[in-house]
């Protein structure tokens, strides 16, 4: 067996063994045979005479090759002489190799117009496809039902194009895929993206987040999730996700789902600063709630209960005699709207006085903004209502609206319901934060207290609609609403201490930083931010925005201002998620 060994010779003469070696096997740029061979190497170029052997040609590694058109067979380069050509054509087509050079060009102009119809086909295909995803966005984006692209998007299309343009438009338009099920896995598609997207961007950044839990009209409950984080030089507050609880909604329950959730998208609890939520007890109980089993995986996490369903619930108490006057209020508007007969009658009556309005308002428990628009909406048809009464034999309600006092109670009812309606609604918004919604209500506190003393002077200039000649009836039942309404805001809001978060409002009024609750290196940090007279030149842009651009300089107190202006204050967004949710899903649309 030894002969058929190679044993490496150790002597003197390796090296010139290894120099035969690399001759036997020249390596590129090392052998001078093979630079030689490369210097005189030819390429051939096509002539328009081999067409009559039926070869054209095309690029290959950047150089031409003569191709067959017959069957698109590819030779070299040093192929590309007559013999071999008329060799090629002889051998494996020799039915042709008798026609003429016309024939083969009147072959190749067929090919180049097929090409050019395959070309269009594919063309028009691609651009239906975008079309297809564009109106994708489009039903997402409003909330439609996914059936409204086949069913009236594509035929409006058509009658509009066959009418302003005419020809081939209208097949065209036909070409673009628009099925309820091509929608859905294109909204499918869409959603896949922008959640992967989301996920690398959220993966390195801290979050607050905004959960809320109902039922639809399936009488499923589901869950819906909101999260604010910093993304490149701006605070976005994209969906998280909306997951249906399979069995219970115990907080255990909804834990389980928003966690099974973040594992996928790799994004730590220990990320997240601070979670808004309502007050109910699968929510933020304790020992078994939702925020409770959060707390054992990062105890520093925020938690922050919705200022709006605070509001509504400071706004919900009412002494005996106002509550009295707006229940028997809500009787009448439901005696007339309840019964479709004796609603539009009274439609009918309101357009012979020529009122303002032909119709009353229901009044709904849940909708908090529904009182002072129901109230208000009674006082204008207030002397329709008691001819219709009248009609219809009803006197309770009639010596009611004759009642003064009555009347000046819901006067006073309808006024201050406009005012809690005007600070909810303003604390409602996707860009709302927990600065904002706490100037909100210390003002709105303080305004109270305005108010009341105001009341107590017999100053009407804030409840126009209350008469001023029977007010001195109602006078001590104002003050002592007011006076409740006060102690309500302080028992729900015990923490609005606007001046401990001003250094992140403007870093450069700040004097004693001591009392804001940073840490000693963050001190130092906001005590040199607040001296940089460059950076006082450019706070004129927005709070997020000052912050973010000076991460890189000032990291650990810019990190800690922007983690407050990072916390969600409300569950706005959840509300409008459901609102969404109850558009799409409907009676007739329940499988979405």
């Amino acid at each position: 067996m030894d002969k058929w060994l190679k044993r490496r010779k150790f002597n003197d003469n390796s090296d010139n063994d290894n120099v035969r070696d690399q001759v036997n096997e020249p390596t590129p740029g090392t052998s001078k045979n093979t630079s030689c061979s490369k210097k005189y190497v030819v390429h051939r170029k096509y002539n328009d005479d081999f067409l009559k052997f039926g070869f054209t040609s095309t690029m290959e590694n950047d150089i031409v090759v003569p191709e067959c058109m017959i069957c698109g067979f590819k030779l070299s380069n040093s192929a590309m002489v007559p013999s071999k050509l008329q060799r090629h054509l002889v051998t494996n087509h020799p039915s042709l190799s008798t026609k003429d050079k016309s024939y083969f060009e009147r072959s190749l102009s067929s090919k180049i117009k097929q090409v050019k119809v395959f070309e269009k086909q594919v063309c028009v295909s691609e651009k239906a496809q975008v079309a297809s995803y564009e109106i994708a966005e489009l039903i997402a984006v409003n909330l439609k039902p996914h059936n409204l692209a086949e069913e009236i998007i594509l035929p409006a299309c058509r009658k509009i194009v066959k009418t302003m343009i005419g020809g081939s438009a209208d097949i065209d338009i036909c070409k673009i895929p628009l099925s309820n099920d091509t929608i859905h896995r294109r909204i499918k598609d869409m959603s896949e993206n922008i959640e992967q997207n989301t996920a690398k961007t959220l993966a390195n950044s801290n979050f607050a987040l905004q959960v809320d839990e109902t039922t639809d009209i399936t009488g499923n409950a589901q869950l819906i999730a909101f999260f604010r984080f910093i993304h490149e030089n701006d605070i976005i507050n994209p969906f998280l996700c909306c997951r249906e609880l399979p069995d219970f909604t115990t907080g255990k329950h909804i834990f389980q789902v928003i966690s099974s959730y973040l594992e996928e998208i790799k994004v730590s609890w220990k990320s997240c600063i601070d979670i808004c939520t309502d007050d109910a007890p699968a929510m933020s109980g304790h020992l078994k709630g939702f925020v409770a089993h959060v707390k054992e995986l990062n105890e520093d996490i925020l938690v922050t209960h919705c200022f709006v369903h605070r509001e509504a619930l400071v706004t919900k108490f009412l002494p005996s005699d106002l509550k009295i006057v707006l229940e028997q209020c809500v009787k009448m508007v439901n005696y007339i709207k309840s019964r479709p007969l004796k609603s539009r009658l009274f439609s009918k009556l309101c357009q012979a006085m020529e009122a303002k309005y032909e119709s009353l308002l229901l009044h709904t428990e849940v909708r908090w903004l529904s009182r002072g628009k129901v109230i208000s909406r009674v006082l204008k048809l207030k002397d329709q209502m008691k001819i219709f009464f009248e009609q219809n034999k009803n006197y309770e309600f009639v010596h009611l609206l004759e009642d003064k006092i009555w009347c000046t109670k819901l006067a006073y009812l309808s006024d201050i319901f406009v005012i809690f309606n005007n600070i909810n609604s303003s604390m409602q918004g996707p860009n709302e934060n927990i600065l904002n919604s706490t100037d909100k209500l210390v003002g709105f506190k303080k305004q109270i207290t305005l108010w009341k003393n105001k009341a107590q002077e017999g100053n009407l200039e804030k409840f126009e609609s209350v008469p001023k000649d029977s007010y001195k009836t109602i006078k001590l039942i104002v003050v002592d609403h007011l006076t409740t309404f006060e102690e309500r805001i302080i028992h729900y809001f015990p923490k609005l201490n606007i001046k401990k978060f001003d250094w992140a409002r403007n870093p450069f009024l700040i004097t004693y930083t001591s009392v804001f609750d940073l840490t000693l290196n963050e001190e130092e940090e906001l005590i040199l931010l607040s001296n940089n007279r460059d950076l006082i030149l450019k706070h004129s842009e927005e709070s997020d925005s000052f912050w973010i651009n000076i991460r890189c300089d000032y990291p650990m107190i810019a990190k800690k201002a922007l983690n407050i202006l990072l916390q969600f204050s409300t569950s706005y967004l959840c509300e409008f998620g459901f609102s969404a949710l109850a558009n799409i899903k409907t009676k007739k649309n329940q499988d979405c």
